[in-house]
């Protein structure tokens, strides 16, 4: 029986294009396709589209100076410097994961020697963020003052540069490939910097400062930001060998990885996330030659590494996969057309495949599968939409079609050396190839968790959505009325009146924030399963708390593991509504720690 990598839907409909017939349109029309998307950014996406739904939307600005500038577009061109002149100061107090690792991509891939600082001490800000399982969670630590106060006379005297005289043009052409440029050590970063490099992971700055295990979307963007941030001269090896670590323990029997390595984390493998394993061990493998090689030692050999053969083999088994049902009533279609969160899988699934240097994954061309996929769903704007806003979803496109080589250096020096273990076929009770074992149950482009805080699949309420001006209402009501509008917007049909909600609670007190808490848990309470765990990841701590709630309201007991991930809430309301849960679904009566549920799950599953 053929082994797919799924994400929990039914596969309804083949994709009917095989052999020869199934190669990518002509590069005539993928080039047509990418200038109208490029058209699709230039119009509006790059000025503001989009942008206010995202929780940190300094990196998806980020992500379309970096698509831009991949598609051809020139340093000078408006749009870019537009993104530039928001990345630059932004990066001073910046600490969230995405931003960070996306505006070091664009600062890098811009190649403006006055923005070197910046990179450096984005990077920086990166390492320190690592958590102690090797990953990263949405935010890294805060930026000292001093460091604030550097970084602000720097973009001063930049300032005051351009103002005399135009500064010159030493802007990367990318005429030399990064593999030929010439490297900075530590030895060539200012004492600055260099300072705050050796206090990452002593007790004098606390330790490893990430929370938790942090999930492995937040992990494959740090994982390339690091990447670029080695050509600068910051010491990344150590962050690079935790990360090796963390992918080769958190492996899952099939083969692939999952959103998250706890128990419960990610709902099992999932195809986007087995990219990020295999990406993280690429640049860690990278990184691990580099260094024999400067010793004059062998390096290792990843053709022979078993973790990378079986994490390509299962996630060839879901390159050629159909993605989605048609929409009801559609008509058949040889190639679905899809949304949803396939476009950051494929932008995942290309720079695996760019990255190590494959024209075959499970011996199926995935640029031409993928392509197909892409040229078939382009809006008429050019743009492609799924689940997060439409710049987003259309930037991750733009990249899969140009095959946008982020870590060139990497890709020469993994060249040749990785094989495509071909398509894998599992004998009944048996495993394929004696490389992945047990049944995969993952689709591509339909993970449970993602990255929300990028991106976000609920916007931020603003103070013009009808949510936010709903909660206005609330908050703002006398007593009397108060509580009608509260058991409106419990019962009401929508997720506008969840945001309204979410929205008063924190600006009202005593007993009416109590009701509206209590009507947020109920209004929950009518949620699958799987929308509950997408709620415990939600950006807006209110929700995560009441899903918690919900959680236990429902006696779900399968809602158990995820579940445990919110014991460590930055948030404490959030962790304690998830310690009641825990103990009212469980029967047990143990502390709030997690470490002391996550054995007791641990044992439990044992039995």
């Amino acid at each position: 029986m053929k082994r797919a990598l799924l994400a929990g839907c039914a596969v309804v409909v083949v994709w009917a294009a095989t052999g020869p017939a199934a190669r990518a349109a002509d590069q005539d029309a993928i080039n047509k396709a990418i200038d109208r998307g490029m058209a699709f950014l230039h119009k509006g996406g790059a000025a503001n589209q989009d942008f206010n739904s995202s929780a940190q939307p300094v990196g998806a600005r980020a992500l379309v100076g970096l698509t831009l500038l991949e598609c051809g577009a020139g340093a000078d061109d408006k749009d870019v410097r537009g993104v530039a002149e928001m990345v630059r100061p932004a990066s001073v107090n910046m600490h969230e994961t995405y931003s960070l690792a996306l505006s070091i991509l664009f600062l890098d891939r811009l190649g403006d020697p006055a923005d070197v600082p910046l990179i450096e001490s984005m990077t920086v800000r990166l390492l320190a963020g690592q958590g102690s399982s090797g990953g990263w969670t949405y935010s890294c630590p805060d930026v000292s003052e001093a460091e604030v106060r550097r970084l602000t006379t720097h973009l001063k005297q930049q300032t005051e540069l351009i103002g005399r005289r135009e500064r010159p043009k030493e802007i990367k052409e990318d005429k030399e490939p990064d593999d030929k440029r010439v490297k900075r050590t530590v030895k060539d970063l200012p004492k600055e910097i260099r300072d705050q490099v050796a206090l990452i992971g002593s007790p004098a700055a606390g330790g490893y400062q990430g929370a938790g295990d942090g999930d492995n979307s937040n992990t494959q963007f740090a994982t390339v930001a690091l990447w670029v941030g080695r050509r600068h001269g910051l010491p990344v090896e150590t962050a690079l060998a935790r990360l090796n670590q963390r992918f080769r323990t958190s492996q899952n029997p099939d083969g692939g990885w999952a959103y998250n390595p706890s128990p419960g984390g990610g709902g099992g493998s999932s195809a986007t996330m087995t990219c990020a394993g295999l990406l993280g061990l690429a640049v860690a493998q990278g990184s691990a030659s580099e260094a024999a090689l400067a010793k004059g030692k062998t390096a290792p050999d990843p053709g022979k590494d078993r973790v990378i053969k079986a994490g390509l083999a299962v996630l060839g088994t879901a390159v050629g996969q159909p993605f989605a049902k048609p929409r009801v009533g559609a008509p058949p279609v040889p190639i679905p057309m899809v949304g949803g969160r396939t476009y950051y899988f494929l932008w995942s699934l290309e720079r695996v495949g760019v990255a190590l240097d494959l024209k075959t994954i499970g011996g199926k061309d995935w640029y031409a599968w993928g392509a197909d996929v892409l040229l078939a769903n382009q809006a008429q704007d050019g743009s492609w939409q799924g689940d997060y806003p439409a710049t987003v979803d259309t930037c991750f496109a733009l990249l899969f079609l140009k095959r946008a080589n982020l870590a060139r250096d990497l890709t020469a020096r993994l060249k040749g050396k990785l094989q495509d273990p071909g398509e894998v076929t599992l004998k009944a009770g048996g495993a394929a190839d004696d490389l992945i074992k047990g049944p995969a149950s993952l689709k591509p482009g339909l993970e449970s968790k993602d990255d929300r805080a990028l991106i976000g699949s609920r916007p931020p309420a603003s103070e013009d959505t009808e949510g936010a001006m709903m909660a206005r209402e609330l908050f703002q009501a006398p007593a009397e009325r108060r509580g009608q509008l509260i058991e409106k917007y419990r019962d009401g049909k929508g997720v506008t009146f969840t945001e309204a909600l979410a929205g008063a609670i924190p600006q009202m007190a005593g007993e009416g924030k109590d009701k509206a808490r209590e009507a947020l848990a109920e209004r929950l309470t009518r949620m699958k399963a799987d929308t509950l765990v997408r709620y415990f990841q939600d950006q807006d701590a209110e929700i995560r708390r009441a899903a918690a709630l919900a959680a236990a309201m429902k006696e779900d007991k399968t809602l158990i593991p995820a579940l445990l991930l919110l014991l460590e809430d930055p948030e404490p309301a959030v962790a304690r509504a998830a310690h009641a849960a825990l103990k009212d679904l469980s029967g047990e009566k143990l502390g709030p720690s997690a470490d002391e549920w996550k054995a007791w799950w641990k044992k439990r599953e044992g039995k």
